[in-house]
């Protein structure tokens, strides 16, 4: 018998995820019909016996089968036929009823089952409109009927009045308390499950989109770093094809190159010490900002030499000894914007590297001698893979400064850039001092 009730109640159910709101009504629906077929089969004899009309008893096994016919609705997954049908056979045999037992019965309190059906079954406003108004319509007309009979009620006596009376207040209080009890439990756990999913959706997607950052600016900044390695490699690999001897200054820029891959590798295995996903984490520590800058530049002494760029590097006297940011994350903003402008300086050119103090900030400043950016590169330049392959940057992807803007509004800076075609560029990373002054 509990298998059967199982299946009957879940008839349909399956058409639908675990969280999904139309599975609660389905289920609910169902639950109403075996329900009301029962109520039917049981209120119907009593009402036969009492009154001995055969009416009464066919009228009610006839809505009781309608009612497994909607779960056979559902359980064919017709949802939306089997929803509209059921409200119109409670409506139906609603008015019947009332207008062969008459005005003593009060069916009309029937229609309090009626609008918690609308509201449980049907979800769309205009729906819910739609059906209150036929409700209504059809409350008018069961009162016309009782001043007016189209239908001819049934006359008993007055003890079977009171006996049928009690009867339908039964059924009806019944059904009333199984739709609340249905709403509370099926509709509103449902909205709840369903919310929980949702949240739970948006945070697998949030948490795919920051793993993606996550690699593609580690990718980024391993990239950029190797490049230095195997431009160097094919210089030596042609040398020696060539007969030419290979210098110890070519060796020592290999071994710096190589020194500069390793240490991005380091900071690439400090940063995947972070949870996965947490990308926007800060570590902060108090840390040497220029002794980890000039390390940066010692690092890329083999580039600056190839092109015989000469690296000019500036502390003002007031910059503060030790400064409490994140050391992974600075060092991969300044890593980004000295690399570049070494790539995008002109042979026998100069870069500078400045570290100063204004105000309540921290500044540090690249300005380099290179082809600097057009007015309409500007206006996109933080954009992801905006950049512009050329002989300078063959390999670039145009993540650069996307990245490097990204990190710097992570630790609560800000990025400038001044630029013409004719003066290079000077790119300003300002960061709030805190309580960091020495």
């Amino acid at each position: 018998m509990n298998r059967l009730w199982r299946k009957l109640k879940y008839a349909g159910a399956d058409g639908f995820g675990e969280s999904d709101i139309p599975r609660a009504i389905c289920i609910g629906v169902n639950t109403m019909c075996v329900s009301i077929f029962l109520l039917n089969l049981l209120a119907g004899l009593v009402f036969f016996l009492l009154s001995g009309k055969i009416m009464i008893l066919v009228g009610s096994y006839a809505e009781g089968f309608l009612m497994l016919g909607i779960v056979a609705l559902n359980h064919r997954r017709n949802y939306v036929l089997a929803n509209i049908l059921f409200y119109f056979v409670i409506n139906l045999a609603t008015f019947y009823f009332g207008s062969i037992l008459g005005p003593f019965a009060q069916p009309q309190l029937m229609f309090l089952f009626i609008l918690g059906l609308i509201f449980f079954v049907f979800d769309n406003l205009l729906s819910r409109i739609v059906c209150i108004g036929i409700t209504l319509l059809l409350l008018t007309l069961l009162e016309i009927g009782f001043r007016h009979p189209f239908i001819p009620p049934i006359t008993f006596s007055s003890g079977i009045q009171l006996l049928i009376r009690i009867v339908v207040y039964a059924v009806i209080i019944s059904l009333t308390l199984l739709i609340f009890f249905l709403f509370k439990g099926n509709v509103l756990g449902f909205h709840s499950l369903s919310r929980k999913a949702e949240a739970s959706r948006d945070a697998g997607e949030n948490l795919h989109k920051i793993k993606n950052n996550f690699f593609q600016h580690i990718s980024h900044d391993i990239r950029g770093a190797y490049f230095g390695v195997g431009s160097i490699c094919a210089v030596i690999h042609e040398k020696v094809h060539t007969g030419h001897p290979v210098t110890p200054e070519l060796a020592e820029s290999l071994l710096l190159a190589s020194q500069n891959y390793k240490y991005m590798l380091h900071h690439f295995l400090e940063f995947s010490r972070f949870k996965m996903g947490t990308v926007d984490e800060i570590e902060e520590e108090n840390i040497d900002v220029a002794a980890e800058v000039k390390q940066i530049v010692q690092l890329n002494q083999y580039l600056a030499l190839e092109k015989h760029i000469r690296v000019e590097f500036r502390i003002d006297d007031n910059f503060p000894s030790r400064l409490l940011t994140d050391r992974v994350k600075i060092n991969r903003i300044f890593y980004n914007v000295f690399v570049n402008a070494l790539k995008f300086s002109p042979p026998a050119s100069c870069v500078r590297v400045c570290l100063a103090v204004h105000d309540d900030v921290w500044v540090l400043r690249v300005i380099d001698q290179g082809s600097g950016f057009h007015p309409e590169q500007l206006t996109r330049i933080f954009e992801p893979y905006s950049t512009n392959r050329g002989p300078e940057n063959p390999e670039g992807i145009g993540l650069g400064l996307y990245i490097t803007n990204y990190l710097t509004q992570q630790l609560g800076g800000e990025i400038k850039i001044n630029s013409s075609p004719a003066t290079g560029a000077t790119v300003e990373l300002h960061f709030p001092l805190h309580n960091n002054r020495a």
